[in-house]
């Protein structure tokens, strides 16, 4: 058990988390309710810990940090990875830190594992055996995917089946157990955002060109001539899409449709991860999640 869990079963501190799809308007949704309730966000992306990748990670602005305290960007190299663990570790030390500030901590993304991590105190499992990671890593991509799929169907639907790192780790933990989980944090509200499937194409499509205005494709080639272009930056979507691009093997306009459609497959799996968890408020409007976040803090008058 967490010293988070055990603070805010014996002090009632809070936590609120923002989270929904991609393109669902998170960030500027905790932006509103921060200033409203005094808020420092922790940011819940497997993609805005890496450094560098600002444009196409659509980071919260320079002028947004500064009015508001923001937490876990920028952790890692493109070519390096962080661990959910290390994730979990880094936000609850976020969490602790901003409660002694008389500040109300906010985790905000769509990152589900990341969010579950923190939220229901995942109890990790241990460090891989060297001779089965061997093993794994002499496997090709499709025979570990085959082998998941056989071992553990419902994991296979929640990770990235193109990341042989995450396969592997997928098999080695469903080997061991996936380690305990307990109840939400006591207290924790958790809002979502809601987002037809219709408005979040259009909202992604209006995204990729704004990203390509504010200079994406040089962003990209910046990670590929100094990382490598198979370094861990390209295993994320957009940064995938557009290193043919750079490479001058395929149009933007190919790169684009790919970046659309690959933001539009993490919207499905993203739902289909979030849909099972009957924790989560949902809320269709900013102004909703704001009356839920005021209502929520107003009762805690006297915590912090």
């Amino acid at each position: 058990m967490t010293k988070i869990r055990d603070m805010m079963e014996l002090s009632g501190l809070p936590l609120v988390v923002i989270t929904g799809p991609t393109a669902s308007g998170k960030t500027a949704v905790a932006l509103d309710i921060a200033r409203q309730i005094n808020g420092e966000i922790i940011c819940a992306d497997s993609r805005t810990v890496y450094k560098h990748m600002d444009i196409g990670t659509a980071k919260p602005s320079s002028a947004e940090r500064i009015q508001i305290p923001h937490h876990l960007l920028d952790l890692i190299q493109p070519n390096e990875h962080l661990s959910v663990g290390e994730f979990q570790d880094l936000a609850e030390a976020a969490i602790e830190n901003i409660w002694k500030r008389g500040h109300v901590p906010m985790l905000v993304g769509g990152s589900g594992l990341y969010l579950d991590s923190v939220l229901y105190s995942f109890d990790f499992p241990p460090a891989a055996d060297p001779v089965v990671r061997s093993k794994y890593n002499d496997m090709t991509l499709d025979e570990l995917v085959v082998e998941l799929r056989r071992a553990s169907p419902e994991r296979s639907e929640t990770i990235d089946l193109k990341n042989k790192r995450r396969v592997v780790r997928a098999l080695e933990t469903q080997a061991v157990g996936t380690g305990r989980r307990f109840d939400l944090l006591p207290g924790a509200l958790v809002i979502g955002m809601a987002l037809n499937k219709d408005v979040a194409r259009d909202r992604i499509a209006k995204r990729v060109e704004l990203m390509l205005s504010q200079g994406f494709v040089e962003e990209v080639t910046y990670i590929g001539e100094t990382y490598d272009w198979d370094c861990a930056a390209f295993n994320v979507i957009g940064y995938r899409a557009f290193a043919p691009v750079v490479q001058g093997l395929e149009s933007i306009e190919v790169g684009t449709e790919h970046f659309i459609r690959g933001d539009l497959a993490l919207y499905k799996k993203q739902m289909t991860w979030f849909k099972k968890n009957l924790d989560i408020k949902w809320v269709e409007n900013p102004q909703a999640a704001q009356v839920l976040a005021q209502a929520y803090i107003a009762n805690l008058k006297g915590i912090l």
